[in-house]
């Protein structure tokens, strides 16, 4: 009697296609670039929903532009902002806040800001498309806290970043996964 074939059962022969598609994810219109004056009173409304806990409560609006441009002067090298498809339209979505490595030739992501309005989808739209675009022109780094692990995963699952490995140093007490793009 022969025996059966395992071949048929192999992971190799069971080829499954990925169900992200980065021209599918970025079908709908997403874009970004580097902030502008306008973009404060975006993020003077998410900061009255909460989307800055960080920055001091209770600010004025001319008070919070203030401490936001110290914060950014003072802290970043880059600051782009996300927008993405809402029904008010094209409207800005998230910011990510980055800073020049240490004697390094890229740079490193420090934080990104989601407004309250932005759905999920519209995250990983528009942080499947910066990070896309942006890669043309940086090599970025960055580290993500097991909680936001998931969105840069996909990211990866869309080719746009790839995970090199997890820190237990870059941020303390924690363990954070980090990721690169490509070199331009």
């Amino acid at each position: 009697m022969l025996s059966p074939s395992t071949k048929s059962e192999s992971a190799s022969a069971l080829r499954v296609r990925s169900k992200w598609r980065l021209s599918q994810t970025l079908r709908r219109t997403v874009n970004y670039r580097p902030i502008e004056a306008d973009d404060i009173k975006y993020l003077w409304a998410a900061y009255k929903q909460g989307a800055f806990p960080d920055m001091e409560p209770d600010l004025e609006p001319d008070e919070f532009k203030e401490a936001f441009y110290s914060l950014v002067q003072a802290k970043f090298h880059a600051v782009w902002t996300l927008f993405g498809p809402t029904r008010k339209g094209l409207i800005p979505v998230g910011v990510v806040f980055a800073a020049w490595a240490p004697n390094g030739p890229f740079l490193i992501v420090t934080g990104a800001v989601w407004m309250p309005w932005a759905s999920k989808r519209n995250i990983v739209e528009c942080m499947v498309g910066f990070l896309n675009g942006v890669r043309k022109e940086f090599a970025l780094q960055f580290y993500a806290l097991p909680e936001h692990k998931r969105l840069y995963e996909v990211c990866a699952m869309h080719g746009a970043v790839r995970r090199i490995g997890t820190s237990y140093t870059a941020i303390a007490g924690k363990h954070a996964a980090m990721f690169e793009t490509r070199a331009p």
